[in-house]
C-alpha cells in the first residue's frame, strides 16, 4: 500500500501518543485513526508496525499460524482450484464455487471464504503461488565445445519472387496458420549457442518444414571451419529439442563423433535458456535490420547474419556492447574471447562433409568374442584389420555378439555396445592393440615359464563364483576340484530332492473307462510253431515212454499246421498227468478227442 507523507506523518503521531496513552486507552485510539483513515484496526496496526516502525511489545500469540480448517480439507480445495487451470492460465474455480462443492460432499471448513482465501496464500497453496516457476538448477559447461545447444524457429521474413517480405505483428497473431498458409517455402532459423562462451551462430534455409537434412546442413556449418570465424568444432554433448527432425541417420553420425544427444524433458525449454536467449538476441539485433536493409534471397540473409555474428561475438559492432555479462565475470568479456581460452586437447575438428555424410548411412557391424577377449576390426583409416581387447570391461564374455562402429577420433578408435539384461546397451570406446613383439606376438601376453598373468574375471565367471559358493561353501579352487572328482554331494547333502515326494497327498480321481485295442491282423504276432513230428518227438523224451496209436494220430490230426511253442509245455503236462492217472486225452483250448 502506498502512503502519502500526510499519513505517514498521521502514523507518526498515533505512534507516540499510543506509547504515552495509560494502560487500556490504546485500543480506543487505534479505532479512532481507523474510523479517521477508512481503514480496519488490523490494517493501521501492520502500517503502524512498516511505516512508522510502532510495535506494541505484545507478545505473539502461541496459537499463530494454527487453524481450525482440517488441512486435508484445505488441500483439497486448493487442488480443485489448481486443476480446474486452463492451459492458458485461466483460473476456473474459485473458492466460493469450490467450497460449495466440497460441503456437498461432507467437507466441512468452519471458517469465511476470506480466511479459505488466507490460509492457502500463506501455505503456498494459491493458484497464484503454484503459477511460479518452479526452482532451476543451474548448468555449466567446464569448456568451450563442451555442449552446444540448437534451437530451430520459424522466421518472420520470407521471399515471393526474389522479394523479401516480413510479416507484421498484427497480421501473423491474428491468423498466423492463415499467413503462413500462402507461403510454399518459409525461412527457418537455426541457432547455435556454446554454452560455455556464450557464442551465437545463426543460419537461414528456406524449406517447407524443418528436416533431417537441414538440421545436418547447419551442423556443417556451425561445426566446419568457416573463413573469417574463429569459432568452430564438435562438441562432446548437443542439446536440442526432440521435434527438431532429428532422425536416426543423424543419431548415427552423432555416434561416429561421439557426440551425446541430450532431449529436454517436453514443456522444459529452460533447460536450453542459453539458445532462448540467443534466439531473441538474433531477432532483436540482426533480423530488426532486414526492415531497413532488405535482401533479396536466402544466401545474402546468411551472408548478412555471418557477417553480424561475427561482429557481436567480438563484441565489434560500433556504438554496441555485446560482452558477456556474468556474476563469476568480473567484468564483461567479448563472447570469442571466452572461446578462445578452448585447449587443443578439448577442439575436436570437424572432419569433411562428405565423410560425415557417409557416416551418416554407415552401418554397425556385429563382431564375436574370441576366447582370449580379443575382437578384429577393420577400421576406415587402417590398411588393415586391427585387434581389440575387450579384457575387462563388464558385461563382455567370450562368444558374445558385440556391435561395432568406428570412431573419427583417435587412433582408430571404436565403439562397442554390449546388450545389457535391462534393454539398455553399454557402450565402451577402445583403441587397437598396438605392442607386438617381431614375432607379431602381443606384449600383454604372459612369458612362458617366467610369469604367470590371470585373465581378468567376466560376468559368466563371476556369476559361477557365486554358484559354486552356494552348492559347495568355503571350498577353494583346487577343493572345488577334488570335491567334484570324489562325487561330494552338492549343498551338504541337506537338499531334499526326491524324498519329499513320498508325502505328496494325491486327490481323488474318478475312474476313467477305457476301450480295447483291436490288433489289426497284419499286426499280429503268432508263435513259432513246430511240425507235429517234432513235437511228439519232444512228447515222448518229456514223459519218458512212446505214443500209443490213437495218441499219435489225435497229434497228427490235431495239430497238422505244427504245435504253437507255447502249447507245447501244456501239452506236454497232460501227457504226464495221464501216465499217473488215465484219462482220456482232451486238446489244449477244452476240445477232447474223439
Amino acid at each position: 500500500m502506498s502512503l502519502t507523507p500526510a499519513i505517514r506523518d498521521h502514523l507518526k503521531v498515533l505512534a507516540a501518543r499510543l506509547d504515552a496513552a495509560p494502560r487500556g486507552q490504546a485500543t480506543a485510539l487505534v479505532r479512532e485513526s481507523a474510523a479517521f483513515l477508512g481503514w480496519s484496526v488490523q490494517t493501521v496496526y501492520r502500517q503502524l508496525r512498516d511505516s512508522a516502525g510502532w510495535s506494541s511489545g505484545r507478545r505473539t500469540r502461541k496459537d499463530k499460524g494454527s487453524t481450525s480448517v482440517d488441512a486435508d480439507a484445505l488441500v483439497s480445495l486448493a487442488a480443485a482450484q489448481r486443476e480446474a487451470v486452463r492451459d492458458n492460465g485461466k483460473q476456473t474455480l474459485f473458492t466460493t464455487t469450490g467450497r460449495g462443492v466440497f460441503e456437498a460432499n461432507g467437507v466441512s471448513f468452519g471458517v469465511s471464504n476470506q480466511q479459505l482465501n488466507r490460509l492457502m496464500r500463506e501455505r503456498k497453496l494459491g493458484v497464484a503461488a503454484q503459477r511460479k516457476a518452479n526452482p532451476v538448477q543451474d548448468l555449466r559447461a567446464p569448456h568451450p565445445n563442451h555442449t552446444h545447444e540448437v534451437d530451430p524457429s520459424l522466421c518472420l521474413v520470407y521471399y515471393l519472387r526474389d522479394r523479401q517480405y516480413i510479416i507484421r505483428d498484427s497480421e501473423f497473431y491474428k491468423n498466423k496458420l492463415d499467413a503462413m498458409a500462402r507461403v510454399k517455402f518459409k525461412v527457418w532459423r537455426y541457432v547455435a549457442y556454446d554454452r560455455a562462451s556464450g557464442s551465437i551462430v545463426p543460419w537461414y534455409v528456406e524449406a517447407a518444414g524443418e528436416s533431417q537434412q537441414n538440421l545436418f546442413d547447419f551442423l556443417m556449418f556451425a561445426w566446419g571451419e568457416q573463413p573469417g570465424r574463429p569459432f568452430h568444432g564438435v562438441p562432446k554433448n548437443l542439446l536440442v529439442d526432440k521435434g527438431s527432425a532429428r532422425g536416426s541417420a543423424l543419431d548415427n553420425l552423432l555416434l561416429h563423433l561421439e557426440v551425446n544427444p541430450l532431449d529436454h524433458a517436453p514443456g522444459k525449454p529452460r533447460v536450453k535458456g542459453g539458445v532462448e536467449v540467443g534466439n531473441n538476441i538474433v531477432e532483436t539485433q540482426f533480423e530488426s535490420r532486414l526492415r531497413f536493409e532488405p535482401v533479396d534471397n536466402v544466401e545474402q540473409l546468411n551472408a548478412a547474419a555471418f557477417a553480424w555474428a561475427n561482429a557481436y561475438n567480438a563484441n565489434l559492432i560500433p556504438g554496441q556492447d555485446s560482452r558477456l555479462r556474468r556474476d563469476g565475470l568480473a567484468q564483461p568479456v567479448a563472447r570469442y574471447d571466452l572461446w578462445q581460452l578452448i585447449t587443443a586437447e578439448q577442439l575436436r575438428r570437424l572432419p569433411p562433409v562428405d565423410v560425415c555424410r557417409a557416416l551418416m548411412a554407415a552401418r554397425e557391424e556385429e563382431r564375436t568374442v574370441r576366447p582370449n577377449l580379443t575382437i578384429t576390426y577393420r577400421h576406415p583409416q587402417a590398411e588393415g584389420s586391427a585387434t581389440y581387447s575387450v579384457r575387462g570391461l563388464a558385461g563382455v564374455n567370450v562368444g558374445d555378439k558385440i556391435s561395432v562402429r568406428s570412431l573419427v577420433y583417435g587412433e582408430c578408435a571404436i565403439q562397442i555396445e554390449v546388450p545389457r539384461y535391462d534393454g539398455e546397451p553399454l557402450i565402451y570406446r577402445v583403441e587397437p592393440e598396438r605392442d607386438f613383439d617381431r614375432f607379431g606376438q602381443r606384449l600383454s601376453a604372459a612369458e612362458i615359464g617366467s610369469e604367470f598373468k590371470a585373465m581378468p574375471k567376466t560376468a559368466i565367471e563371476h556369476a559361477a563364483d557365486a554358484m559354486d559358493d552356494k552348492a559347495y561353501p568355503g571350498l577353494g579352487d583346487d577343493e572345488l576340484k577334488a570335491a567334484r572328482e570324489r562325487k561330494v554331494t552338492p549343498f551338504g547333502g541337506e537338499l531334499k530332492a526326491h524324498s519329499y515326494l513320498k508325502d505328496v497327498a494325491m486327490p481323488t480321481y474318478l475312474p476313467r473307462n477305457g476301450s480295447e485295442i483291436e490288433t489289426p491282423a497284419h499286426a499280429r504276432f503268432e508263435m513259432p510253431r513246430l511240425d507235429a513230428t517234432a513235437a511228439m518227438l519232444r512228447i515222448v523224451d518229456a514223459v519218458g515212454r512212446h505214443l500209443t496209436a490213437d495218441e499219435h494220430a489225435f497229434l497228427a490230426a490235431r495239430y497238422a499246421d505244427g504245435v504253437p511253442e507255447d502249447q507245447l509245455e501244456a501239452l506236454i503236462a497232460q501227457f504226464k498227468a495221464g501216465a499217473e492217472a488215465p484219462a482220456p486225452l482232451q486238446a489244449v483250448g477244452g476240445l477232447r478227442a474223439v
